[in-house]
């Protein structure tokens, strides 16, 4: 037998421990979790943490760790570039732009600080100009950012700067945008109503752009769908069905198809429903680039398989869900796999499923913070502890989830935890 193979591999969380979390191995520490292997399959409660690696096979794949980083970083540096010649040539609506694009480099691979340093150079610079489409641009992409977070409130501040400014200089197109932002930040929040009227509005300001009109009726969709106004979804998700597959926007059909298959769901027509999130599924698979809708879609089909009482293919297709999270890193993603996975056990009535809650819980707190995020793990891990009739725990996860939403700011979910609270009893 070699040296090698008496050598027992390493968990990904021991080598994690291991490596100190500074910039510089931050692509190394990212590297080790998407190559890593996946433990025996009949172990129900491994997580990203107890995944194995042998460091010698990452001495193997160190140069492709390295080619990805330099193929970031060169990008990142061409951005740079372009934007001092743009400067340099006296147009600066082009260096605004390549300091956009290099905040959206960065957001594509999850460091969301980073791309908030060059949109806020970005801006800086925009609000000089008399030209004012850049800095409608910029505020623009500080809301899209500031929604993946999960900060909702300061999102929507940044689009409503961005529809002001572009209504005053009659931008159609970018006060349509604004609007749409508004509309996502609304449905984020469950605020349906308001939802509908921001994709309203973006449409009488849509003109010449079929994608940006299939998205606001995919909006107003998904919101007409929220408030049980199922014949206005299926006539506004068809008609961005429509534009979409009339400009050949595969991506654009995954996501209107498997709104189509939350509406199905909801008309508890599992079959149909099913077959709709496959669909998306066709349409995406020869897309690349595009993780996090595969995963939503993914959790799409699993809570249906909840709600169907197929608890063996819901945990089936989250962990088909995770495998795509660990490869892309996609951290958010994989920790709301595990809120569910912590709420599939619950339906199991096993209290071991805290396992998952607590690993969700950390990688909310990782380099990328997601408060939000990590609000709801509390809140469901709160109600996993009461379903188990643990109530102080419960109390005590609940009350966590409230003292992150009070400091970020989400009504609508705070509510729902005070809700929760005021069902337990007093001690």
């Amino acid at each position: 037998m070699s040296p090698e193979a008496r050598i027992s591999p390493l968990q990904v969380e021991q080598a994690l421990r291991l490596l100190p979390e500074v910039d510089a191995l931050a692509p190394l520490r990212a590297f080790l979790v998407s190559t890593s292997r996946g433990r025996d399959a009949t172990q129900p409660y491994r997580t990203v943490g107890t995944r194995l690696l042998l460091p010698a096979d990452l001495t193997h794949a160190v140069p492709r760790a390295i080619a990805r980083v330099t193929e970031h970083l060169r990008a990142l540096y061409d951005a740079a570039v372009e934007a001092l010649q743009a400067e340099q040539e006296d147009d600066l609506p082009a260096a605004v732009a390549s300091l956009l694009r290099a905040g959206e480099l960065e957001v594509q691979v999850g460091r969301g600080t980073q791309a908030h340093a060059w949109y806020d150079q970005a801006l800086r610079i925009a609000e000089t100009l008399r030209d004012r489409r850049p800095e409608i641009a910029a505020l623009r992409r500080f809301g899209d950012l500031k929604t993946r977070l999960g900060r909702f409130d300061i999102a929507a501040r940044y689009y409503q700067r961005s529809l002001a400014i572009a209504e005053a200089e009659r931008d159609r197109e970018g006060s349509a945008r604004a609007c749409h932002g508004l509309g996502e930040v609304a449905l984020a929040q469950a605020k349906w109503q308001g939802a509908g009227s921001w994709y309203t509005r973006g449409l009488q300001y849509e003109a010449d752009d079929p994608s940006l009109a299939a998205h606001l009726h995919l909006g107003l969709g998904e919101a007409a769908r929220a408030r049980g106004q199922f014949e206005t979804a299926e006539e506004q998700l068809g008609r961005a069905q429509r534009l979409f597959a009339a400009h050949g926007d595969d991506v654009g059909l995954a996501r209107v198809l498997n709104a189509v298959g939350d509406l199905e769901a909801l008309r508890e027509r599992r079959p149909e429903a099913l077959a709709r999130y496959q669909e998306a599924f066709a349409h995406l698979r020869p897309v690349a680039g595009y993780p996090q809708l595969e995963i939503a879609i993914r959790l799409r089909i699993c809570q249906l398989y909840l709600d169907w009482g197929r608890l063996p293919d819901a945990e089936d297709e989250i962990r088909r869900a995770e495998e795509t999270a660990i490869v892309h890193n996609a951290t958010p993603e994989l920790a709301r796999l595990y809120l569910v996975m912590g709420q599939v056990r619950g339906r199991q009535e096993d209290d071991t499923g805290f396992v998952f809650f607590e690993k969700a819980i950390e990688l909310c707190r990782g380099p990328e913070p997601t408060p939000r995020l990590e609000a709801e793990v509390y809140l469901e891990y709160g109600l996993f502890r009461k379903q188990l009739g643990e109530l102080e725990e419960a109390e005590a996860y609940l009350g966590r989830a409230r003292e992150i939403l009070e400091a970020i700011g989400n009504g609508p979910l705070l509510a729902r935890v005070d809700a929760e609270l005021a069902t337990l009893p007093t001690v």
